[in-house]
């Protein structure tokens, strides 16, 4: 960003000069990028006429001015496009010394003879380029030099380099703000006294914000009678040195005050607003509208526009309409003064690709209670720069205010951080400085550092403004010999472990996944990427199950059938609101495909099925101790027919099963794949942490095996937990260990085969002791689940 340094010196009295005060400024944050002197007081630059334009004989490109300058007429060869009679130009005499060491001499061009130079800007240092010399205002006197005869004031402008947190630095105040905290100074901001009159503004306009989260607020004043026409030369000045260029004293007025205070303002010809009436609202999908640079636009969605009771008048925080700009003929001005959704103008200026001054500043994050003072004092200028007449009170509207937070001075974790020993009052004086508020040990921020959020935010504030070359180098380094480890990420580590014990290999995919095909594929919504790369990593992932069945496509077309993977990674779910982030959760996923025991000599050439699957998710949860496990049918987005879902309680942690042939068919797989899906948090808060243990059995246990006959649609686990509610004193274990349904049942029957351990911590157990508890097991089933003994 461009500062003026007199411009500066407005509001802070400046004790260093520009170079020091360069420095300074970088060593506060500021990286002094360049410094530029400008000035006009050249000895021998005059303001000249010119009272003749001829062909030069023997140039096509160049011409032959008689230029009158006082009481000499001269003649010189110029060879810029623009040179016309009547002009008034700066023109330097023989012997003027001119910027970048150049010194004017009588010389022959092509045969003719030039006596001076007529200058552009470039060349007198005023910019880095020009297309043409630079032609004054016809009322500039003809003889006079050029510094005296546009009351040009020598300044020095300092390119500093801003960082993207810092939106409040994009200002002359904001800056001034941090030179009055580095030299402990006052900082004084303009005031402003207004002479209102009626009608009340409010009779005139009227504000409707439909959209409160892109536009939270949204001010507005009327100023009558302004005259159009040139700004007075210091305004003009003062723009042009940080590279504006002036367009007439209304719009110039708005583009000072944003530069002056960071506050974008527009300014609409009151006349072309339809219905006296501003509605604030959302772009329709598909709608189309033309921008001050004459260019047509396709919105995109959560574009603010800025309408009348009719069309729309202006993209939000972004650029103004063709529709209402400010002409010659206007008389009557609607000035705006708002805060947009940074996230909003954001999104909206990159997918236009409009990066104006006014949507750098809003995509940063302006002051949403700097609203009326830049109202305010625009409305100021326009009275006397433009005679404009203020009319009475300001419409604002501000449904949900923006107010100050706290942030606590936590005074031992600042010193920790930076390795000093300042006091709670030193940190207080430095921090107030800025314009922070200290109450006690906390923080009040005001609105227009959005920047400060922590206490590491504060330290950074106090190492900058104390000086960093004051502190102290640090002899030791205080290292913890043990550092707290983070009990979620241990716990990933332990199902990872798991997980490589149980036989399976962890992968690692790509978030970023094509959205178009991953939304049609889940039935759920993805969360878009602003600016993907490619159609392919257009958005986040919803599920981890794509990516793991991507792998498995992967290397069933590289003749890898028996594919046993993990992954435990993020998914991205879409948030209540656009301006939100998306919801985060950690996600763990499996795939199995293949044959159970590989190819070898000894396979059984058995494939992979259900109860494989099942047997992992049961030794899982078995190994991290998982609490009241239950398992139910459950069909989704990505499994079918043999699928379950993982409860604990009445929470639903994960399913697993047989991929949908639909997704099979989507990653071009012709086997079954058996896939499973769970929260990572969810395990983590419904395992058992304490651990209970007993002592090594003295006493053997018995065996009993026992084949019943039940309807088919009796699930064995549910005879298992038939069997478990008996509280049989020594029972120790139930195992389900075949299931058979064929021509010696009876149709629409099953045999479930169980196997029953007993055992006594006190004694051996008897046959009369087992055959009981055979006996209660077998009328338990049999009254509940009319279950015979199968023959």
């Amino acid at each position: 960003m461009k500062v003026s340094y007199n411009w500066l010196k407005d509001y802070v009295a400046i004790p260093a000069p520009p170079q020091e005060l360069g420095e300074r400024l970088s060593l506060i944050g500021f990286e002094l990028e360049e410094i530029l002197q400008r000035r006009l007081d050249y000895p021998d630059v005059l303001v000249g006429k010119v009272v003749q334009v001829t062909p030069h004989p023997n140039a096509d490109r160049l011409r032959v001015c008689e230029v009158e300058v006082g009481d000499r007429r001269l003649s010189i060869v110029c060879g810029a496009p623009n040179v016309a009679e009547g002009q008034k130009v700066p023109v330097a005499l023989e012997g003027a010394q001119l910027p970048g060491g150049m010194k004017v001499r009588r010389a022959k061009i092509r045969g003719v003879e030039s006596r001076g130079m007529i200058c552009s800007e470039a060349e007198l240092g005023l910019a880095p380029h020009s297309d043409g010399i630079w032609v004054l205002p016809q009322e500039t006197p003809v003889g006079k030099p050029l510094a005296e005869a546009l009351q040009f004031q020598a300044d020095w402008v300092l390119d500093l380099g801003i960082t993207p947190n810092r939106p409040d630095a994009l200002s002359h105040i904001g800056i001034a703000r941090e030179v009055a905290a580095a030299y402990n100074l006052s900082l004084r901001k303009p005031a402003i006294e207004l002479h209102q009159a009626l009608p009340k503004a409010s009779e005139r306009i009227q504000v409707d914000i439909q959209t409160p989260e892109g536009c939270p607020r949204y001010a507005a004043r009327v100023i009558q009678g302004v005259r159009i026409g040139p700004s007075p030369a210091w305004l003009v000045q003062r723009l042009e040195a940080v590279g504006m260029r002036s367009i007439n004293n209304i719009v110039d007025i708005t583009n000072y005050v944003m530069l002056e205070t960071g506050q974008p303002l527009h300014a609409f010809d009151l006349q072309q607003i339809v219905g006296e009436r501003i509605v604030v609202r959302e772009a329709k999908e598909g709608e189309r509208f033309v921008t001050l640079d004459g260019k047509e636009h396709t919105l995109p969605e959560q574009t603010v526009l800025i309408c009348d009771a009719t069309k729309p008048v202006a993209i939000g925080g972004i650029m103004g309409g063709l529709n209402s700009e400010v002409t010659a003929q206007t008389t009557d001005i609607l000035l705006e003064s708002a805060y947009f959704n940074p996230q909003f103008i954001q999104r909206s200026a990159r997918a236009l690709g409009i990066q104006s001054e006014a949507a750098i500043r809003f995509s940063r994050g302006t002051d949403p209670n700097g609203v009326r003072y830049a109202l305010d004092r625009a409305a100021q200028l326009m009275e006397t720069l433009a005679g404009g007449r203020v009319l009475q009170g300001t419409v604002d509207a501000y449904p949900r205010p923006i107010e100050p937070w706290q942030v606590p001075l936590d005074v031992e974790q600042i010193n920790t951080l930076l390795g000093t020993s300042l006091t709670l009052k030193e940190m207080a004086e430095i921090l107030e400085k800025l314009e922070l508020k200290i109450e006690g040990r906390q923080v009040w921020v005001p609105t227009f550092r959005p920047d400060l959020t922590r206490v590491a935010d504060l330290a950074e504030e106090i190492a900058r403004l104390y000086g960093l070359d004051n502190i102290p180098a640090a002899r030791t380094t205080a290292v913890p010999y043990r550092i707290p480890s983070n009990q979620l990420d241990r716990f990933v580590d332990e199902l990872k472990a798991v997980l490589t014990g149980l036989g399976l290999q962890e992968v690692i995919t790509n978030s970023m996944i094509n959205a178009q095909r991953w939304e049609a594929l889940t039935g759920m919504p993805v969360y878009p990427i602003m600016n993907p790369l490619s159609a392919d990593m257009s958005g986040l992932r919803n599920t981890l199950l794509p990516s793991l069945l991507q792998v498995v496509q992967h290397n069933h077309h590289r003749q890898v059938r028996e594919v046993r993977i993990f992954e435990i990674n993020r998914v991205f779910h879409p948030p209540a609101r656009a301006d939100q982030l998306p919801d985060e959760r950690l996600h763990l996923a499996i795939a199995l495909s293949g044959l159970r025991e590989g190819s070898g000599w000894y396979s059984s050439k058995q494939p992979v099925d259900f109860y494989d699957i099942k047997g992992i998710v049961e030794a899982l949860a078995d190994k991290i101790s998982l609490d009241s496990v239950e398992f139910i049918s459950y069909d989704n987005f990505a499994v079918e027919m043999q699928s379950q879902a993982l409860m604990s309680g009445k929470e639903r942690l994960g399913f697993f099963g047989r991929a949908k042939p639909a997704w099979l068919e989507a990653f071009d797989l012709e086997e079954r794949v058996w896939v499973a899906e769970f929260s990572v948090p969810g395990l983590y808060a419904h395992r058992r942490v304490e651990k209970r243990y007993r002592p090594v059995p003295r006493f053997p246990w018995v065996d009993r095996d026992l084949a019943v006959v039940v309807r088919r649609d009796v699930e064995a686990g549910q005879l298992v937990e038939k069997v478990k509610s008996l509280l049989i004193p020594d029972l120790r274990d139930v195992q389900i260990f075949d299931v058979y349904e064929g021509k010696q049942i009876e149709a629409g029957k099953k045999s479930v085969a169980l196997r029953f351990f007993f055992q006594s911590d006190e004694r051996t157990l008897t046959e009369a002791e087992v055959n009981r508890a055979m006996d209660t097991i077998l009328n338990a089933l049999a009254g509940e689940f009319q279950a015979r003994l199968r023959s």
